[in-house]
């Protein structure tokens, strides 16, 4: 009975130190920042792991990424406030936004969610990802997360 219980004790304690080594990121209307923010999405980030979305009322849920992909959490959002001279940090996501993912061995389009947010696992590489006019280029690296955002627009304040 003791031998049974050890094994099952060290694959307990290697998945404690995995969520244990969950990276936390939140957009704060210019760039992703590491850690949460109170009344924003949070991404919690674990390499091997698709990354997710957390807040104060659903805990991230971890899904292992397939082997030969990296994960993507794309955050399609419209800068709230700012002007010509300056920018600062206000932002509204784009909930159901398409967004089109060009790769030289795959190509597809997907919503983003309530939160703005579109999480993939892509086959590791280079992509372009584009919503309407914007678009942005990324690489996906074996077993790593990508965290980036596309402003689909800029209400001017000034």
């Amino acid at each position: 009975m003791k031998r049974l219980f050890a094994p099952v004790l060290m694959l307990l304690a290697i998945a404690g130190l995995a969520m244990a080594q969950a990276a936390q990121f939140h957009f704060d209307g210019t760039a992703f920042q590491e850690g949460a923010s109170t009344g924003v999405t949070s991404i919690s980030a674990v390499d091997g792991y698709l990354p997710s979305a957390e807040n104060e009322k659903a805990p991230a849920k971890q899904a292992k990424l397939p082997a030969g992909s990296g994960g993507l959490a794309l955050l399609c959002y419209v800068q709230q406030s700012g002007g010509k001279l300056t920018g600062t940090g206000g932002y509204h996501p784009i909930a159901g936004a398409p967004i089109e993912v060009n790769g030289t061995r795959i190509k597809l389009m997907a919503r983003t969610g309530e939160t703005g947010y579109l999480f993939l696992s892509l086959p590791a590489g280079q992509y372009e990802v584009k919503y309407a006019p914007f678009s942005k280029k990324i690489r996906i690296e074996k077993g790593k997360n990508t965290l980036a955002a596309i402003r689909g627009g800029k209400r001017m304040v000034d």
